[in-house]
């Protein structure tokens, strides 16, 4: 039986544990901060632990010029745990809106995010779904980290009620993705109508959050319109200029369930953006990927398959990595057994780069991941050693792997 721990015995300092007011405490009051960092914080603002919750990213890049960015992110989670336990609705985790009119996909994108086994299994869940009604919850784990998924129903009469009731479905998210049907080309101008309604709510509600937009059910033979580019690119110039942390370089996806590697990498990208700690698990996964001399390393979660940290050095080679690994997930029948998978690819380019990919799968603080990895060297297949991997993994994500229990902040559902 897990041993519940007290969220101000773990993160405060014993002289404040009794305090009722937890937003109002100064940030002396944290459990893991010296008198000499608190002065830094308040230098910019952050003097009580409400401000730093709420007001920490906009004096990040200065802070991290002082201080290692894992004691900063520890400091952030720590405020927003605080600051969450008021609801007394404490969920370690995460909260993702699918958000989208009705028929769209969004229960499809679940289930395939969430579907383990051969395809023709999928496409049998997919043709017996039924039109989602209200609210739908799914949940799933990541590196530990459970991850919640609420689905809001697309019909109009469940659309009314949480643009009316925004507080009930929009408070606690930490990031929203919208879905448009990309084949429904009547209903278009319904869709843009209704992305426009969500962004006024969560407008009105300051709700700061990461947006994606999915143009779903791009399968591998449709073609857009012209007047489907029109619109698409309407939708998603709406977006950059009244969503500040949209960001249409990065938040824009093509899914189908026909290339579940669209839909698994999409939902990759979003789990890496929504930690606390993603530069410095970039950092320690570019650590990795130098130290076993590869152009890509992806460690991906044993149950999920989500890619939660990665190196690449370019778009192409982590592109090629991605689908190499959703193409080999789908052949190995056994998962529960250790598996070892060397594959070579020659990229179509003026050098003719012969890349071995590696698959394989890892255990340590008693948790099982599968490492990715591409590389042109020829040692690093011929002399794969797995303990030797697993220890240059753990050394460099170690720190990572012991904050992640509260790396996220909890979510009030």
């Amino acid at each position: 039986m897990k041993k519940v721990l007290d969220i101000k015995e773990k993160l405060l300092k014993e002289d404040y544990r009794k305090e009722t007011n937890l937003a109002d405490l100064p940030v002396i009051a944290l459990l893991d901060i010296r008198e000499s960092e608190v002065k830094s914080l308040e230098n910019f603002g952050l003097e009580t632990i409400e401000k730093l919750a709420k007001e920490w990213n906009k004096h990040y890049n200065e802070l991290s010029k002082l201080f290692p960015k894992e004691r900063i992110d520890s400091w952030i989670a720590a405020s927003k745990l605080l600051l969450v336990e008021k609801t007394e609705k404490i969920t370690t985790g995460a909260k993702i809106i699918l958000a989208g009119i009705d028929n769209v996909g969004k229960t499809s994108l679940s289930i395939a995010l969430k579907h383990r086994g051969a395809f023709s299994l999928l496409f049998q869940k997919l043709n017996a779904l039924t039109p989602t009604r209200g609210l739908l919850r799914g949940k799933l784990e990541v590196f530990g980290l459970d991850i919640h998924l609420h689905e809001l129903g697309g019909q109009k009469i469940y659309r009314d009620d949480y643009l009316n009731n925004p507080e009930q479905y929009f408070i606690g998210t930490d990031t929203i993705i919208y879905v448009v049907d990309v084949q429904a080309e009547d209903r278009y101008e319904e869709s843009f109508e209704y992305l426009k309604q969500i962004v006024n709510v969560t407008q009105k509600l300051r709700l700061d959050v990461p947006w994606t937009i999915f143009f779903h059910k791009s399968d591998p033979d449709f073609v857009l319109s012209e007047k489907a580019n029109s619109i698409f690119g309407s939708m998603v110039q709406y977006l950059h200029s009244n969503v500040p942390s949209f960001d249409p370089a990065k938040g824009i996806f093509r899914t189908s369930v026909h290339i579940r590697s669209s839909i698994l990498g999409a939902f990759s990208h979003i789990f890496r953006n929504i930690s606390l700690i993603q530069d410095y698990i970039a950092n320690a996964s570019k650590q990795v990927a130098e130290t076993l001399n590869a152009e890509f390393f992806g460690l991906y979660d044993f149950r999920s398959n989500i890619c939660f940290a990665q190196y690449s050095k370019n778009e192409k080679l982590e592109e090629l990595s991605h689908n190499a690994y959703y193409e080999a997930i789908e052949t190995i029948a056994n998962m529960r057994e250790p598996f070892l998978r060397i594959r070579r690819y020659v990229l179509d380019d003026e050098e003719k780069t012969n890349e071995i990919f590696i698959l394989r799968d890892l255990e340590f603080k008693n948790e099982r991941y599968i490492m990715a990895l591409l590389t042109s060297d020829e040692s690093v297949a011929r002399k794969l050693d797995q303990d030797e991997i697993e220890n240059i993994i753990n050394r460099h994500l170690e720190d990572w792997i012991e904050f992640r229990s509260y790396a996220k902040f909890p979510t009030a559902i």
